[in-house]
């Protein structure tokens, strides 16, 4: 398999309320494996417009307005701009994973995310082969739509070491 450009998807906020966010750190340790294994190849890392936008202050109010006062109905087209704005950066970055040859999704431990689970399923719908990293071998979403499924990052370095001699 050739490799030139890998997504990686993975929790950010994973069931957290408003705008915490889950350990970050595998951003810079699965593209590092990647380009060790695969020099050329780009990660795209579609969290750091997410986050920048979650970090603007007055989106980071609005969601916190929204979760201290959760309206009975939400019609989505009322949203204001800012989270209107949100919601196309997710978007967006979510359809970038067809423009891809790998999906990696990181899903450490049983920490849900629907965000990395639509990545993964637009990447399936898209032809692009997905590799998850997690514990959740039993989850049907996981087994439904990764093509690989390994059990930690350990295995996911064998896993490229592998890919790369072939």
């Amino acid at each position: 398999m050739q490799l030139s450009r890998v997504f990686i998807a993975g929790t950010i906020q994973g069931s957290n309320r408003g705008t915490d966010i889950e350990d970050q750190s595998y951003r810079v340790t699965i593209p590092s494996m990647v380009t060790r294994f695969f020099p050329d190849a780009e990660c795209f890392d579609p969290s750091v417009a997410v986050t920048n936008t979650l970090a603007d202050a007055k989106v980071a109010a609005l969601v916190g307005s929204l979760r201290r006062d959760v309206p009975p109905i939400l019609e989505t087209a009322s949203l204001p701009p800012e989270l209107t704005g949100l919601r196309e950066t997710f978007h967006a970055m979510t359809r970038e994973v067809a423009k891809c040859d790998l999906c990696v999704a990181y899903l450490p431990g049983h920490i849900p995310s629907m965000g990395t689970a639509m990545e993964m399923y637009a990447a399936h719908l898209g032809g692009v082969p997905v590799v998850t990293i997690t514990e959740m071998v039993t989850n049907l979403a996981v087994a439904s739509v990764s093509t690989w499924i390994l059990r930690d990052l350990d295995a996911f370095e064998k896993w490229l070491s592998q890919l790369s001699s072939s």
